[in-house]
C-alpha cells in the first residue's frame, strides 16, 4: 500500500518551526557570545576558531547542507543506531567542540587529563581511569592490543602478528559472539568459544590473556559478569566488558567497573549524546596507559586509525557530564509528552495508544517504546504500511523502515544469483516475546528534537486521512 505525501519543503519548514531551524540552518545554531571577557581573552591571544561566522558562499551557503548534497535527512524514530548517525549533540556539547578547536595541545596530555575527569565523574574504583576513544569498537581494539603488547615497543610494532606473543587467546561465551568480536580478532587475538562455567575454566591456559563479556547478551549466557570476573581473577587474566549500548541507567557507568572488570567500554554517541565517533574506556590505570600507547596520536600502532581529536574529547566530556547529571524522571516525562501529542492527533481515526513499554533494567538501548493500535474495522492498512509511509516522507524522512542496521553488506559468492543479501548475525531470541501484531505500529521518541513530535503527528494525520476505509 502506498501513500502520497502532500508535503513540500516549504510546508515542512512551516510545520516544524524551531526544530527545522536547527536542522536546516546549522550556521545559526549559536548566537554571538555574551561573555565579553572571554571575547577579550580570545582577541588578545589571537585564537583561531573562536568566531562563529556566516557562510556566504559554497557548501553551506544556502542553509540546507543536506539538500546541497542531494541527501534526505531523517527524523530519528529508530534509536541510537550508527547507520543513521547515532544521536544528536546538545548545544552545550557543540560549544565545547568549538572551544576545543581554539588551541593546539599535546593529545596524550589531554587524554590523560580527560581520563581523570571521566573517572571522577563516573565514580570509578581506586586505581581506575578513563580514555576517550574513537567509539566503543575502537576501545576494544586498543584495549585488547594493550593487554597483549603491554608497554613493549617491539610488540606494539608487530601487532596484529601475535603468534609469538606469550598470551594471545581470548575466551568468549558462544552466546556472546556478535558483530563486534571482529574488533577483538583484528588485533590478531584468537577467540576460544565456551558455553558453561566448567568449559570456561578448562579453556584457560598459559596463552589466555582475557575473557570477553558482551553485556547486551548477559541473559543469554550461562556465566554471569561477576562469575566471569571471579574466574579471571583466580587465574590472573583480564576481563573486558563491552557495555556500549547499556546506559541508561546512568548507574551502570560505575556499577560495571565496580564488579571488577578490568576494562569496560561505553559508546559516547548513543544516549550519552556525545560525538558519534567517540567512546569511553574505563579501566585499570596500567591497562589504560597501554591502550593509549596503542592508539593515535602514536604512530606505527594498530590503533593509529582510531584517532580522536581534541574537539571530540571536549565534546564527549561535556556530553557525559550532562548525561550523568540529568534528571531522568524529567526526561521520561518529556518522552511521555511527545507520545501523548501524537496520540491526541490520531485518536480521531480510531488509532489508539497502547500501554507504554519500558523496562529500566533492560539490556541495550534502554528507553520507553510507544505503540498504537489500528482498528481494522475502520482502516484498511497495516502497521508496516504506516512505518513505510513515514519513512517515505519528503523532504525529511521519518525513521528508516526496512534499513539494515548493520549497514552495507557484501555479496556472498556461495549463494546463487539473486539470493538474499547477507544479514547481520541476529541476537538470540528471548522466550516469551510475543509475535508482532500486524495492526499495530510503534517507535521510540528519545532521539526526537524539539518540534519533531508535531511533525510526526501531522504526517500520521495525513497518512490516516488518505488510507482506504475498511
Amino acid at each position: 500500500m502506498s501513500f502520497t505525501s502532500g508535503w513540500n519543503r516549504r510546508s515542512f519548514l512551516s510545520s516544524v518551526g524551531a526544530a527545522a531551524g536547527s536542522l536546516f540552518a546549522p550556521k545559526a545554531a549559536f548566537g554571538k557570545s555574551k561573555d565579553k571577557s572571554n571575547d577579550k581573552i580570545n582577541m588578545k591571544h589571537g585564537v583561531d576558531g573562536s568566531p562563529i561566522v556566516p557562510i556566504t558562499s559554497g557548501l553551506g551557503s544556502t542553509g540546507d547542507i543536506y539538500a546541497e548534497l542531494g541527501v534526505k535527512p531523517l527524523i530519528n524514530t529508530v534509536g541510537t543506531v550508527t547507520v543513521i548517525g547515532g544521536s544528536v549533540m546538545k548545544p552545550e556539547v557543540m560549544e565545547l567542540i568549538r572551544r576545543g578547536n581554539e588551541h593546539f595541545v599535546l593529545i596524550d596530555e589531554l587524554e590523560i587529563a580527560a581520563g581523570k575527569f571521566i573517572a571522577n565523574l563516573c565514580k570509578s574504583p581506586a586505581g581506575y581511569t578513563g580514555l576517550v576513544t574513537g567509539g566503543a569498537a575502537a576501545a576494544m581494539v586498543v584495549g585488547y592490543a594493550g593487554m597483549m603488547t603491554e608497554d613493549l615497543e617491539p610488540r606494539m610494532k608487530m601487532i596484529p602478528d601475535v603468534a609469538d606473543f606469550p598470551r594471545n587467546e581470548v575466551i568468549i561465551q558462544k552466546s556472546h559472539r556478535y558483530n563486534f568480536d571482529h574488533q577483538i580478532r583484528q588485533t590478531g587475538a584468537k577467540l576460544i568459544e565456551v558455553v558453561t562455567r566448567e568449559e570456561m575454566i578448562a579453556a584457560i591456559n598459559p596463552k589466555t590473556v582475557a575473557i570477553h563479556f558482551t553485556n547486551i547478551q548477559s541473559d543469554n549466557g550461562k556465566v554471569s559478569g561477576p562469575e566471569t570476573v571471579e574466574i579471571a581473577r583466580a587465574h590472573n587474566i583480564y576481563t573486558f566488558n563491552d557495555a556500549s549500548a547499556d546506559v541508561p541507567p546512568v548507574s551502570r557507568l560505575w556499577e560495571y567497573p565496580a564488579v571488577g572488570f578490568d576494562m569496560v567500554t561505553f559508546s559516547g554517541g548513543k544516549d550519552i549524546c556525545g560525538p558519534q565517533a567517540s567512546g569511553i574506556l574505563i579501566g585499570k590505570e596500567e591497562l589504560i596507559r597501554w591502550s593509549l600507547m596503542n592508539m593515535s596520536p602514536q604512530e606505527d600502532r594498530i590503533g593509529r586509525c582510531c584517532k580522536v581529536g581534541k574537539e571530540t574529547i571536549f565534546g564527549l566530556l561535556k556530553a557525559l557530564e550532562i548525561f550523568v547529571n540529568q534528571d531522568y524522571d524529567a526526561t521520561l516525562r518529556m518522552y511521555d509528552a511527545r507520545a501523548q501529542l501524537i496520540s491526541d492527533a490520531i485518536k480521531k481515526f480510531g488509532v489508539m495508544a497502547k500501554p507504554r513499554e519500558f523496562n529500566p533494567n533492560a539490556l541495550g538501548n534502554v528507553t520507553p517504546r510507544y505503540s498504537w493500535q489500528i482498528d481494522p474495522a475502520k482502516l484498511k492498512l497495516t502497521g508496516n504500511d504506516v512505518m513505510q509511509a513515514l519513512a517515505d516522507t519528503k523532504p525529511v524522512g521519518i525513521g528508516s523502515f526496512g534499513a539494515n542496521a548493520a549497514g552495507l553488506r557484501g555479496r556472498n559468492p556461495g549463494e546463487p544469483a539473486g539470493g538474499a543479501p547477507q544479514e547481520r548475525r541476529p541476537r538470540t531470541p528471548r522466550p516469551g516475546r510475543p509475535a508482532p501484531d500486524p495492526n499495530s505500529f510503534g517507535f521510540a521518541v528519545w532521539q526526537l528534537k524539539e518540534g519533531e513530535d508535531k511533525v510526526i503527528a501531522d504526517r500520521l494525520v495525513e497518512i490516516f486521512s488518505q488510507a482506504p476505509k475498511a
